[in-house]
């Protein structure tokens, strides 16, 4: 809370409005924003007009069916309907002043408000009327009436700003995302689903679309957001985006976006998961375009499958974008200032790895064209996540088993192999406590209140951090609403309960050292061959088949290291061979260092040291890779030093 009320101290004192994080807040934690909606409990705009929903007929509201003009104003009578479910959020009430140009009746439907003070000033053109709403009313939607058709630029700003010239965001919304260092827009972007975005003409242009909530954020409020804040900033492309689209949204971030806020770039979200309308027009593009144009990329090696030229187009396209921004910005900003990412799904890594071999093989190293690999790793209830009848305490149990179980059940060893092996950082695109689904959800929702929720977030992040991993990306934050079934997502009912277990969370880490590293195999040192990347203790005797029973092009091991600093190393593979000739492949971050590297036969159940093999490591985690290239008699691994 104090680094908060820091920044929104120096919000209010600088020039401008324009601040930085404090030197305090560190940069391995951000947070998504919530979606703007108007029933969302997280205050965004001071204007509830871009927090409403489309403009609908005057006295129904809430079917947004009215007719607009090209300048996105209704041509006649209509209403708006500006929020709902505020009964129990705090500071709603009070005196709302509405504006336009024009003149109307104003009248208020289906709210506990009144109107009063209709005044209009005909020398100006200008109509205002202030609307009154008791503090524990529920919803505000008003309607417009009379107006002939020439009702532009209305305003409805809440309680305690000036009319007159009141700021975009509100001082809550400020105060409570200045904890972040760096926030993603992909929910403000309304990124899943939009599937009407091409060209840049189509974007949400606030010229003619005046609600945020209604048709994804326009990117002037994006950037007006973070030249206030200075805020690292994460954007998502839209998936049907074109290049033009990509090369103007550059340009406009170029020339109005300030130098401090560094850009992370991502091709949509989640393109990888069925769930969401881009998969499937990920999947149509890319076996479309190896129909019109059999030589492209995609299928250079000749394969077909739709779904690996699917996650090969994700790749591409994000590559394509990463080029673009390279072309605007210039070299010297690409990986620092321009941060593209390319994210996977963290419990099926081989679907990132489609893509990044595919770049790889196709154009060069991934962190050519790529800054890190992502993910989203998520605890949750497990087998109890939609079951009745819990208590509060279930709940907590539940989290916390499913906090111990996140190196297993989402694979992180693996991602983390697969970004080193490309040179990668891995870092977490979204992640934080799931409670989507029925069951329990009240249970739920007081378990993301209990004290004990501190520790377990507190504890989830550590590993995170401990494992080698980097930025996280909480999901999400601001304020939710806990009472559906829809997940407890935010970090708090209200931002007037800032003292909510996850938000203590927030600043606790934000405010912390990184833990130290836990990734097992630190070097200089040794370790048994069966520790292989994926393959977690207590190790069970048939996972020593893999590194037994390796057989030319029928599988390989990979060893995550983590190396203190940059430089040469000896690797020492030992290993039991009935006859010579027997010999490996050793390859170390997308690198073959020793193609056929023949191991000593000394005999089954007698294994021995081989010939140290120079490798250079690069600091912090690194992933050595091992394969058969020629069998005799056949072989076993049984340890590896790094010395």
């Amino acid at each position: 809370m104090m680094v908060a009320l820091a920044v929104v101290i120096a919000f209010l004192s600088e020039p401008g409005g324009a601040a930085s994080p404090p030197a305090t807040l560190a940069p391995l934690i951000g947070a998504n924003l919530p979606a703007i909606s108007d029933y969302s409990p997280t205050p965004v705009y001071v204007d509830l007009v871009k927090q409403g929903r489309r403009f609908g007929t005057a006295m129904t509201p809430w079917d947004e069916k009215a007719v607009l003009a090209d300048d996105g104003w209704p041509i006649g009578d209509f209403g708006i309907f500006l929020m709902t479910g505020m009964a129990d959020i705090q500071g709603t009430g009070g005196t709302y002043k509405v504006s336009f140009n024009g003149q109307a009746k104003v009248e208020v439907v289906a709210s506990n408000a009144t109107t009063a003070n209709p005044h209009y000033d005909a020398e100006r053109n200008v109509s205002t009327v202030d609307v009154i709403m008791p503090q524990g009313s529920n919803q505000l939607v008003l309607a417009l009436t009379g107006t002939r058709g020439n009702i532009k630029n209305l305003r409805v700003i809440r309680p305690g700003y000036d009319p007159a010239e009141p700021p975009l965001f509100t001082r809550e919304f400020l105060q409570h995302i200045a904890r972040f260092k760096t926030i993603r827009l992909m929910d403000w972007l309304e990124t899943n689903g939009r599937d009407n975005v091409t060209t840049w003409a189509t974007r949400t242009d606030p010229a003619r679309t005046h609600y945020a909530a209604a048709t994804g954020a326009p990117w002037e409020d994006i950037i007006a957001l973070a030249n206030l804040t200075r805020q690292d900033i994460w954007i998502n492309i839209p998936v049907r985006a074109t290049d033009e689209y990509v090369e103007q949204l550059a340009i406009l971030l170029k020339s109005t976006l300030n130098t401090q806020s560094r850009i992370y770039v991502e091709y949509s979200n989640e393109v990888w998961n069925p769930m969401f309308t881009q998969f499937g027009i990920n999947v149509d593009s890319a076996v479309e375009e190896v129909r019109r144009k059999p030589q492209s990329a995609l299928a250079y090696d000749g394969k077909k499958d739709k779904y690996l030229l699917a996650f090969r187009r994700v790749a591409q396209r994000g590559k394509d974008i990463s080029d673009i921004f390279r072309r605007v910005f210039g070299d010297d900003a690409m990986m620092t200032r321009i941060r593209p990412v390319f994210s996977g799904q963290v419990v099926r890594p081989h679907l990132a790895e489609m893509g990044l071999e595919f770049i790889a093989n196709r154009y060069g190293p991934p962190s050519d064209y790529f800054y890190a690999f992502a993910g989203a790793p998520y605890f949750n209830l497990g087998k109890r996540q939609t079951e009745e009848g819990l208590t509060p305490g279930e709940v907590l149990d539940a989290f916390e088993q499913s906090v111990r179980d996140i190196p297993a059940v989402n694979l992180i060893e693996n991602n983390l192999a697969l970004a080193a092996w490309y040179g990668l950082p891995f870092i977490a695109y979204e992640g934080g406590s799931d409670t989507f689904g029925p069951g329990s959800l009240q249970a739920k929702k007081q378990a993301s209140m209990d004290p004990r929720m501190l520790a377990i977030c507190r504890q989830y992040l550590n590993n995170w951090y401990a494992s080698g991993a980097g930025l996280f990306m909480w999901y999400t934050a601001g304020a939710g609403n806990w009472d559906t079934q829809y997940g407890t997502w935010g970090l708090t009912t209200d931002l007037a309960l800032d003292n909510a277990p996850k938000i203590r969370c927030m600043d606790e880490i934000a405010q912390a050292a990184p833990p130290p590293s836990s990734a097992r195999h630190q070097i200089p040192g040794s370790f048994d061959a069966i520790e292989y990347v994926g393959n977690l203790p207590p190790y069970k005797p048939e996972t020593r088949g893999r590194i037994r029973y390796m057989h030319p092009g029928s599988g390989q091991v990979d060893y995550l290291i983590n190396a203190p600093r940059a430089g040469d190393y000896s690797l020492i593979v030992r290993a039991e061979a009935g006859r010579a000739g027997n010999a490996i492949s050793i390859g170390l971050n997308n690198r073959v260092i020793n193609p056929g590297f023949e191991l000593k036969a000394t005999g089954w159940d007698a294994p021995q040291d081989n010939a140290a093999i120079p490798i250079r490591l690069t600091q912090g985690l690194n992933t050595i890779r091992i394969s058969t290239t020629r069998e005799t008699s056949g072989f076993g691994l049984t340890a590896l030093t790094i010395r």
